[in-house]
């Protein structure tokens, strides 16, 4: 589904799934268009039927804080909680605010807020460095800066009843990049108790990857993880080269045990000559205590040259399934994400190529969002990003679209097609060819004129279909599959 934003969007902040099944989202934004430099900031929180597919509820909250945002359920009652930092000036102090949301229907209770006093002068933070742990405790970072360009790093770890448990100086004379300083803060696991954290590692022009391990006492261990997947020696000329390009689209999740999963854009590569690079996206399994590649599986899904890709989301989930979103340039149309299960070998067990019509989805900021039913079964997964409309950047809105475990569909929204197997290129000249998931099998391909005649039909070499004999135009497509179900798409004869 797509919705417009009710004002001028900033970026998606937060999304969870409630106890009532809904799922809510925080977006950072403007109250009015306007002249948006001079209305108010604050977070509109937008609750969704994942079933219906519909909004049901909103709630604007004034706030000039667009990041680090906390948007959890409550673990000791009903409703949810929500933490972020806020600096007041009359004590030149930082505070961290619990809010309470006491129920499912977005009612905000400011009047159990609890303020809890973190530092002298102001604390700032990036995006996505609070969690709240499996001790029911809030885990914050924030950072206070030495320089233009530098800055220490703090954790903290607070009570829900607002009592300040621990606090560490956790970075001394942090150099800001590009990239957010330090990463996402994420839960590695419960016993014993660690957090991570990630970041391009400090040894140019490698570019491997750092992962910060943050133990239960606040006593940090550096991990540097080789990006090379693999490097093999052809013959004396000729050394193939396949590897990770750690940046800022990089997702680092955990998995089970000592395990995390790295998801980045991916480059084949013979001798670093350009023209004989490959480009396209890769997930990783890495094991941090031995620092070993345990396995990786590449989507290489390049139709053109010069295709590049970049990931959308990640998750691991507790029967280990793995759940990939990412796109790709110059193979697909912007208006294309894919999204794969695989298994927790990495293998696939199905591929889906989702085309978003009208509407162009940029990159989600956080992970996907696991929907459970009543009883707790984890029975998919859905992803929110912010999107433009009609190439009109601008007004943002954002797309919201959930997959079953079996990769079907409740309902896909205004324009959104999800199919089990995927053509290029349209439009085409000559032949058009088709890849399908493996969960799949196609039976027959039929090809129809706008007026409903049946122009072309065959039963066998489904992988292509030779249109040079056709009249240029639109014709419809439509594929079947073996258990019957059907799909039509418009395809162009050049």
């Amino acid at each position: 589904m797509y919705s417009d934003t009710t004002g001028y969007f900033y970026t998606i902040t937060n999304s969870i799934q409630q106890r009532d099944g809904d799922h809510v989202i925080d977006i950072y934004l403007a109250e009015d268009v306007g002249n948006y430099e001079s209305v108010p900031l604050g977070h509109m929180f937008y609750k969704i039927s994942p079933t219906a597919l519909v909004v049901t509820d909103s709630l604007f909250v004034a706030d000039t804080i667009g990041y680090g945002i906390l948007w959890a359920r409550n673990p000791w009652g009903e409703g949810n909680i929500r933490a972020a930092f806020e600096y007041h000036g009359d004590c030149d102090s930082s505070f961290v605010r619990i809010s309470h949301f006491p129920d499912d229907n977005l009612h905000a209770n400011p009047d159990e807020d609890v303020l809890v006093p973190v530092c002298q002068g102001v604390a700032t933070n990036g995006i996505y460095v609070s969690l709240l742990d499996c001790k029911d405790d809030l885990i914050m970072l924030y950072y206070k800066a030495l320089t233009d360009e530098s800055a220490n790093q703090y954790i903290a770890r607070i009570g829900l009843d607002g009592t300040l448990k621990q606090q560490a100086l956790l970075t001394e004379n942090l150099i800001f990049n590009n990239l957010s300083p330090t990463g996402t803060l994420r839960l590695l696991k419960e016993s014993p108790l660690q957090y991570y954290q990630w970041n391009v590692a400090d040894d140019y022009p490698n570019d491997n990857l750092a992962v910060y391990v943050i133990d239960s006492v606040f006593h940090k261990n550096v991990v540097i993880l080789n990006k090379m997947l693999k490097s093999e020696i052809v013959n004396p000329n000729t050394t193939i080269r396949e590897y990770l390009n750690i940046g800022y689209e990089t997702e680092v999740v955990p998995a089970e045990g000592d395990n995390i999963l790295v998801a980045a854009q991916y480059t084949h590569d013979t001798n670093f000559l350009t023209l004989t690079r490959d480009y396209g996206v890769a997930v990783a399994k890495y094991d941090l205590r031995t620092m070993q590649l345990k396995g990786y599986a590449v989507f290489n899904d390049n139709h053109e040259y010069y295709s590049t890709g970049y990931p959308m989301g990640l998750k691991m989930m507790r029967d280990g399934t793995v759940y990939f979103m990412y796109k790709e340039h110059g193979c697909y149309p912007e208006e294309s994400v894919i999204i794969v299960k695989m298994d927790t070998d990495l293998n696939v067990e199905w591929k889906r190529f989702c085309k978003t019509g009208r509407i162009s989805m940029f990159s989600p900021l956080e992970s996907p969002i696991v929907f459970e039913d009543e009883a707790g079964e984890e029975k998919g997964v859905a992803w929110c990003g912010y999107a433009i409309k009609d190439g009109n950047y601008n007004k943002l809105g954002w797309v919201y679209f959930m997959l079953n475990h079996d990769g079907t569909v409740n309902a896909a929204g205004e324009g959104i097609e999800v199919r089990p197997y995927d053509f290029y290129p349209n439009p085409a000249r000559s032949e058009l060819h088709l890849s399908y998931s493996p969960d799949v099998q196609p039976a027959r391909i039929e090809l129809y004129d706008l007026q409903g005649r049946l122009i072309h039909s065959q039963g066998n070499s489904l992988e292509s279909v030779n249109i040079q004999g056709l009249a240029a135009g639109q014709y419809l497509m439509k594929v079947t599959l073996e258990d019957g179900k059907e799909f039509t798409d418009k395809v162009v004869k050049e």
